[in-house]
């Protein structure tokens, strides 16, 4: 165990001090591989998160400082690598009036996707966060928890999320520290290295964000008084303008249904065969193939 612990937490560091390579489907996918206990767990949890009465959900939105139901009220958010769901479902338990939850691996989030089925203001989709099936302009809002740190180069990301909010649009992201980033001895995937806030910042702005703002955040205490020794910090920034209209979210490319329930896909990103292939194994588990 030892051993194995010491090789992870090599590789991890080796990561965060050299670099990591581009984003590659391939290694998310064998990262988050499947199996019956995972399944039976991330359906166990949608379950237990709504008998909870979402309380889990109300803090992840008070750590992305959105536990404002003013501010979220009418809002069309976009929910990037929204993993279980829980903060799209605190987002819509907060007021927003649609949300979409979009993650590139079905492990993630076929659970939420099928538990939350039928709902008209969750949206679940399987699609790349670097070339996002919706239009121009479709959202007030994007999320995105724990998501950056996954994704090499950022330019991209932030470019795409800057082309799908609207004018004013804002953009919320929460990320683990890169003091955390050095002590974590779990086996993460291929693409994982934390990413300092000053990176993230200045990726932003050449993006084409303004109001770009840093804060540091332990959300289990829900306080920023240990500045630098937060285990996360919080990340939030604009477009520039004023938004002039309420339309709906509409689409570039057209989402088709898949056999998991609630589940979309965008047949047009580069991993859509891989996340097929997944789905396949979720549906054999399920007893359903």
């Amino acid at each position: 165990m030892f051993v194995e612990s010491l090789a992870n937490w090599t590789q991890n560091l080796k990561r965060l001090v050299f670099g990591r390579p581009s984003w590659s489907a391939s290694s998310e996918f064998a990262y988050y591989t499947v199996d019956e206990r995972l399944v039976r767990e991330h359906r166990d949890r949608q379950i237990a998160f709504e008998r909870g009465a979402y309380a889990e959900a109300l803090r992840l939105v008070r750590t992305f400082d959105l536990l404002d139901t003013h501010e979220l009220a009418g809002k069309r958010v976009l929910d990037l690598g929204a993993g279980e769901c829980l903060l799209a479902a605190g987002l819509v338990t907060c007021g927003a009036a649609e949300v979409w939850a979009v993650d590139a691996v079905p492990k993630q989030i076929w659970a939420a996707a099928a538990h939350h089925k039928g709902k008209t203001m969750l949206h679940f989709a399987i699609a790349d966060a670097r070339d996002l099936p919706f239009s121009d302009g479709a959202f007030d809002m994007c999320t995105a928890n724990l998501l950056l740190h996954h994704i090499e180069p950022l330019g991209p990301l932030l470019q795409e999320i800057h082309r799908v909010l609207k004018p004013g649009g804002r953009f919320i992201a929460v990320e683990p520290s890169p003091i955390v980033g050095m002590l974590v001895h779990e086996k993460t995937s291929e693409n994982e290295a934390p990413v300092s806030p000053r990176s993230v910042r200045e990726a932003l702005e050449k993006a084409g964000f303004e109001s770009v703002k840093s804060e540091n955040y332990w959300s289990r205490l829900e306080t920023s008084r240990l500045g630098a020794m937060s285990p996360a910090y919080r990340m939030s920034a604009r477009k520039p303008g004023t938004p002039c209209d309420d339309t709906p979210v509409s689409l570039r490319r057209r989402l088709v249904e898949m056999r998991l329930k609630g589940l979309q896909i965008d047949e047009g990103c580069e991993f859509s065969d891989l996340a097929h292939q997944q789905e396949e194994q979720i549906l054999r588990i399920l007893g359903q193939s």
